[in-house]
């Protein structure tokens, strides 16, 4: 070994290393404290609505709390654990998902973790970073080559990240993501990558999609009360099982079909969204 590749592997290691406390949330205590603090703070300037709750696979619901989770991804746990995929418009669609009462782990940007006390907490609450070459390894003015450096050392590949995913989805703890990458706020979802479709594949657990209204930029605006929140609505549409496309002879077919009806199931459940959010 020459010592270039001596010196990937060991930075490798490192990088790792700083990021093994991603991986899982095996024990949520972390994830309860830290999502509390989050929670109680957003609810200053947000008020959530979930609705259609029943279809969260069960046993479960957003009041499940497991006593335990598995420390091994031996067996899978269809029934604990699910890929929650909701559309992503504004920063307010992060704190929304966290009024799941479980631990979770959830796919961010590395802005998440890069600085070391945002990377204790957010990990903590089961944050796995990823870095997106066409976006944080993008060169522009204030994305310097120094920030990019930083960004690829706070963060996992696609490919790891993709096994912390699914070790974590064996184990019982749900997974969230937002399907189109990053924050884009269309009326219409017309867009996805395939990385959930390729976690909920390899897992063989649901993907729940859930569709929020009021975080867009051309959603109606709601406020109430005195502190005049901000009105979050959010449907849980039926879930999505990776079984019911076994039927298709390649994985990329699969993704595709899985990526297709998740689009189609959070635009219909958008226009409810929206209908409720028009009521109020």
């Amino acid at each position: 070994m020459n010592i270039e590749t001596q010196n990937t592997e060991q930075a490798k290691r490192k990088r790792l290393k700083r990021l093994k406390s991603a991986t899982g949330v095996a024990y949520p205590t972390g994830y309860y404290f830290f999502r509390g603090i989050v929670i109680n703070l957003a609810r200053v300037f947000m008020k959530a609505e979930i609705y259609n709750e029943q279809n969260i696979p069960q046993p479960g619901g957003i009041y499940y709390r497991p006593k335990w989770y598995r420390r091994s991804g031996d067996n899978k746990i269809d029934d604990h654990a699910f890929v929650i995929a909701a559309n992503h418009g504004k920063i307010w669609d992060i704190p929304f998902v966290g009024l799941f009462h479980r631990g979770l782990v959830w796919i961010c940007k590395p802005a998440f973790c890069r600085n070391w006390l945002f990377a204790m907490v957010n990990q903590r609450m089961g944050a796995v970073p990823i870095f997106r070459p066409s976006i944080d390894g993008k060169p522009s003015k204030k994305n310097t080559p120094g920030k990019i450096e930083k960004a690829r050392l706070a963060s996992y590949t696609a490919e790891e990240g993709l096994d912390v995913a699914v070790e974590a989805l064996w184990r019982g703890v749900p997974v969230e993501m937002f399907p189109e990458g990053t924050r884009v706020g269309k009326e219409v979802i017309d867009y996805s990558k395939s990385g959930t479709a390729r976690i909920a594949r390899r897992s063989g657990c649901a993907i729940l999609p859930i569709a929020l209204a009021g975080c867009a930029k051309g959603d109606p605006v709601v406020r109430r009360g005195i502190l005049r929140r901000q009105v979050i609505v959010g449907v849980v549409c039926p879930p999505i099982y990776p079984s019911d496309y076994g039927h298709l002879a390649e994985d990329s077919e699969i993704d595709k079909a899985l990526m297709s009806e998740w689009q189609v199931r959070i635009n219909k459940g958008r226009q409810e969204a929206l209908d409720i959010l028009r009521s109020h």
